[in-house]
């Protein structure tokens, strides 16, 4: 009698990249937070745990991609069950992106991990899939491969692993060479981004990350290395902060803003610590509990409450209001991939009108003849310029004082907008 071979254990840098896929992408979480759970659950080593973590954003940032070099070779992968699915597109991205990792080891784990739905008899399917993408070498990366049967818009939505409603709203707003700077730069890992504020080893940690020899920039106490770049090792951790919200924030000249200043939409308070660090008085509030008990653990001397920023009175006027509004999150794709796949084009309405929402509420709080400074990380101009006009014909003798947006060839593959508003007296 023959008895069948059990299948091998899932590896656990695929472990965890698949749970936190699912939780990602079928259950509705936040990419970093299914990630961190996911790790919390398996406990791998570092090794393992940065494997799953460039497994888990890499295949979200070429999802649209590896689905199309799947479908040459299978009819319709999305009636796959949605872990076996996501089993044949990691195995897929790590094929045609991880040159490190042999083909045949992709293979392997995606074959034996399909073997575990036995009654699906996938394992075959998988086998013969995942052998003929890796037969493909070099041509996946040839963008005449994506061109079948298709029209400028899909093929760039196949080249770039975006959805075709954003390639098409990016070409509108901004031009076809910027798109396509955009379109690049949202299947590309962000910079990496650190600020030294309050650090125990600040002044020491100051010298090496400036002698660095990857350093992309430096702004006071924030620098921006490659993604990937090798950090000191200390104790305590070294805060990570986007270098390009820090660029857009200083595009508004903080310095020159009437004080106090409200942090309205403060978040974990990234913002507020770089107002702290340039000395200007600064209270916060959010309306999110997590991430206002993050802000005041990391920064506990400021005054922080709980407060929606449509509605918000603060405890004291303002002299400048800053908004980091809630926005679709379409400039920061590289470090939220996710959002290309959960973002309608109905959520950016929605969003925009609690934008204006947001901004109607600031206009009653400031000070007379204060300021309002507005960030988004995203590119739509509903949500930046078209909200911003709009916000300045509402309130008559406002004057647009700066407006900016993330140059398109920035290499730091997130783009923000920044706008400063004063008010009538």
């Amino acid at each position: 009698m023959t008895r069948t071979r059990s299948p091998k254990p899932l590896p656990i840098a695929r472990a965890v990249a698949l749970e936190a896929l699912f939780r990602c992408l079928e259950q509705g979480q936040d990419v970093q937070a299914a990630l961190d759970t996911a790790l919390t659950d398996h406990a791998p080593e570092q090794r393992d745990a940065a494997l799953a973590t460039e497994l888990t954003y890499g295949y979200l940032r070429l999802k649209g991609r590896l689905d199309y070099v799947l479908s040459r070779f299978i009819k319709d992968p999305s009636h796959l069950p949605p872990k076996m699915a996501l089993a044949l597109g990691v195995a897929a991205y790590e094929i045609l992106s991880l040159d490190r990792v042999p083909a045949y080891a992709s293979v392997d784990w995606a074959v034996d991990f399909a073997k575990t739905k036995p009654g699906a008899r996938l394992s075959g399917l998988f086998n013969a899939v995942l052998r003929r993408v890796s037969e493909l070498g070099d041509t996946a990366l040839d963008p005449d491969f994506y061109a079948r049967d298709a029209g400028k818009i899909e093929f760039l939505s196949r080249v770039y692993a975006c959805p075709e409603w954003l390639v098409t709203l990016w070409i509108a707003a901004y031009g076809e060479e910027n798109a396509l700077k955009y379109l690049e730069a949202q299947c590309q890992p962000p910079a990496l981004g650190v600020n030294l504020f309050r650090h125990p080893d600040a002044d020491q940690l100051y010298g090496d990350l400036a002698g660095h020899e990857d350093l992309m920039d430096v702004e006071g106490m924030c620098f921006a290395l490659p993604s990937g770049a090798s950090l000191p090792r200390v104790d305590t951790p070294i805060h990570r902060q986007s270098f390009a919200a820090r660029q857009a924030l200083e595009q508004l000249r903080p310095e020159t803003w009437d004080a106090p200043v409200w942090d309205a939409c403060a978040g974990r308070g990234g913002k507020t610590r770089v107002l702290l660090e340039k000395g200007i008085p600064v209270f916060a509030s959010d309306v999110h509990k997590g991430r206002l008990a993050a802000l005041r653990r990391e920064l506990p001397d400021v005054k922080a409450f709980e407060a929606p920023a449509d509605s918000a009175q603060p405890p004291e006027v303002p002299g400048t209001i800053l908004l980091d509004l809630p926005c679709s999150g379409l400039g920061v794709l590289s470090r939220r991939p996710d959002a290309k796949w959960k973002r309608t084009p109905a959520d950016l309405a929605k969003l925009a009108q609690l934008q204006r929402d947001i901004l109607d509420n600031a206009a009653t709080r400031v000070r007379p003849g204060g300021m309002v400074a507005i960030i988004t990380c995203t590119l739509n101009p509903d949500e930046n310029e078209t909200q911003v006009q709009r916000f300045l014909a509402d309130n008559p003798g406002a004057a647009m004082e700066i407006q900016w947006t993330t140059p398109a060839d920035s290499r730091l593959n997130e783009f923000f907008y920044a706008a400063l508003v004063r008010m009538p007296k």
